[in-house]
């Protein structure tokens, strides 16, 4: 009994075993089956280094906290990654890579050099540097460790996609990430990027399209950003359709000299036709053959048949033409009315459109309502509100179904960037409208400038104002958090700086000020020159700058914080 019983546990051990180990291959088989080849994701790295442009036309670096790191005596520097201490520093048609210590690094390799995505804008990769030894190339870090070997032909940067690195040996090119690994074999004729870009990922999620030899020429094929292949080479011609912010990949293609569209694997619309261009807005697919018109929605059906000399697309509208007679269709291929329009064009609501007619008038259109009433221009402001201006040149504000909610007395009205809130000026004054049409503020020679993603400076020699998104007046303490100081204005309209809790730290004297900056410096303004302060109220340089700029000036230390291609900074001459 005693030896029944221990081959009974010794069996029910080894179910149990035998259980738990289906379990752990299991496992290891979803990892492995979801596990993608290896996607960069690019972040934009921290300004730690600026390059200086010096009054005696040389260059030089500084620190985030204005320190002079690398004399000003190089023609030209490059900072491929400014959170990093890389730099190289060109004089002399010669070059050095020096750190912020100034000393010479990658004294090892015979040459080390960034790797340029474009040169105008001038762009570098910011994650990896390529290296030559014997003539071939490798990829190397900012640490000086070697990534992979010199056993490269060529080594470039995919336009439009940082972190991707196009690779050839002999007439074959492969795609890898910037710490070496492999996302394509080297087994392509050509490798480029689809140009997808999204608001959230940039150009993370672009595919590639590759090509092949084969006898009868340059065949295309397709593949994903993760580093799956949806298409074999065996296309003509192979462009994507770029549906933004869409997982779904519309590739158009062409077979046998006529186009499709193949909708992730699926052709959806067959190759038949000349040309086939897709508007993103309306998700649908224009189509020609034989030079007459159709429509096709983003699944491939149909909408109209190829048979219309002209078209024009707005929104959730199609206008077209045949026989001399223009037609109005909705997205269903319903039709709406037979006006005729010289154009149409798409606004940001996809239920409305703005018609042209052929004396040069706009109209608001929808399947509502339409409104004609001789405007020179409109353009589309947010939910149902319009800016027109009238035949006088006069800009208002109307809404669809209401009238007209600000009378057209202003030069111009603008939608603020990302903002439901309005710009109206009206000779120097600048009138700032909320949401709800709220006029809010009005300051003389006023500039207006997005300061983050959330908030908006309205300022002028004397006043500084911050709304939000909705066009809401805040304090400077809801826009910016945490910071040592903040701007305010005293009754005699003086300006200074108070703390967090609302003590003053630098008395009001001064015309106008700016808030401190991210790297812990302020500008100060007094009898028409410049100055900057620290984060502590210090003064770093006493107003003596005289600045021409339309902008607030920006500072780091001493120096003038400039954006172009790249942040960078200059050394300001006192006059």
């Amino acid at each position: 009994m005693k030896l029944k019983n221990e081959n009974g546990n010794i069996k029910i051990l080894f179910c149990v075993f035998l259980v738990l180990l289906i379990i752990v291959v299991i496992a290891v088989l979803i990892v492995c089956f979801k596990k993608d080849k290896t996607i960069n994701t690019i972040t934009e790295p921290v300004y730690e280094y600026f390059v200086l442009y010096s009054s005696n036309e040389k260059v030089g670096v500084i620190d985030k906290t204005g320190k002079e790191l690398i004399n000003s005596e190089y023609t030209d520097i490059y900072i491929p990654n400014p959170s990093k201490d890389v730099f190289f520093c060109y004089k002399d048609n010669e070059y050095s890579i020096l750190n912020s210590k100034g000393k010479e690094i990658f004294s090892d390799f015979s040459s080390v050099s960034p790797i340029i995505i474009s040169e105008v804008p001038l762009e570098i990769e910011k994650e990896v540097l390529v290296y030559e030894e014997n003539g071939k190339y490798g990829l190397v870090d900012f640490s000086e460790k070697k990534l992979t070997g010199a056993v490269y032909d060529e080594i470039t940067s995919l336009k439009n996609k940082p972190g991707c690195i196009k690779v050839r040996q002999g007439d074959f090119y492969g795609i890898l990430d910037s710490k070496g690994n492999t996302i394509i074999d080297i087994k392509y004729n050509s490798i480029n990027g689809d140009e997808y870009c999204s608001e959230v990922d940039g150009y993370l999620k672009t595919g590639y399209i590759v090509s092949e030899k084969n006898d009868s020429g340059i065949i295309y094929g397709y593949i994903d950003y993760k580093g799956r292949k949806l298409i074999e080479p065996k296309y003509e011609l192979i462009t994507r359709a770029l549906e933004y912010d869409n997982e779904d990949i519309y590739l158009i293609v062409m077979q046998n000299g006529k186009k499709g569209v193949i909708k992730n694997k699926k052709i959806i619309i067959k190759p038949k036709y000349q040309s086939i261009n897709y508007y993103n807005v309306s998700k649908i697919f224009i189509v020609n053959k034989n030079g007459k018109y159709g429509f096709f929605d983003g699944n491939g059906s149909e909408i109209l048949n190829t048979e219309y000399e002209n078209y024009s697309v707005a929104g959730n509208y199609i206008s077209v033409t045949k026989n001399d007679s223009m037609f109005l269709y909705d997205l269903h291929g319903n039709l709406v009315n037979t006006n005729t329009y010289k154009s149409i064009l798409e606004t940001g609501n996809s239920s409305y459109f703005i018609a042209q007619d052929e004396s040069g008038y706009f109209s608001i259109i929808s399947k509502d309502v339409q409104i004609d009433n001789k405007y020179k221009n409109v353009s589309y402001a947010f939910d149902n509100f319009f800016i027109f201006t009238n035949e006088e040149g006069l800009s208002g504000l109307l809404n669809v179904y209401t009238g007209v909610e600000i009378e057209p007395i202003y030069d111009y009205i603008i939608l603020l960037e990302g903002a439901k809130a309005l710009e109206a000026r009206k000779g120097q004054t600048v009138d700032i409208y909320s949401k709800n049409l709220e006029k809010v503020l009005s300051v003389e020679d006023g500039v207006v400038e997005n300061v983050t993603d959330d908030y908006i400076a309205i300022y002028s020699n004397t006043e500084l104002y911050y709304i939000d998104k909705t066009g809401k007046v805040v304090d400077n303490t809801e826009v910016y958090k945490n910071l040592k100081l903040y701007s305010y204005k005293s009754e005699d309209g003086k300006w200074g700086f108070k703390d967090s809790s609302g003590k003053v730290i630098v008395d009001c004297k001064y015309d106008m000020v700016t808030e401190l900056n991210e790297y812990g410096f302020a500008g100060i303004y007094q009898e028409g020159k410049w100055g900057v302060i620290d984060s502590s109220g210090k003064v770093i340089v006493v107003p003596t700058y005289e600045i021409q700029t339309y902008y607030l000036p920006i500072f780091i230390g001493k120096y003038k914080l400039e954006y172009m291609d790249t942040k960078y900074c200059i050394e300001i001459a006192n006059k």
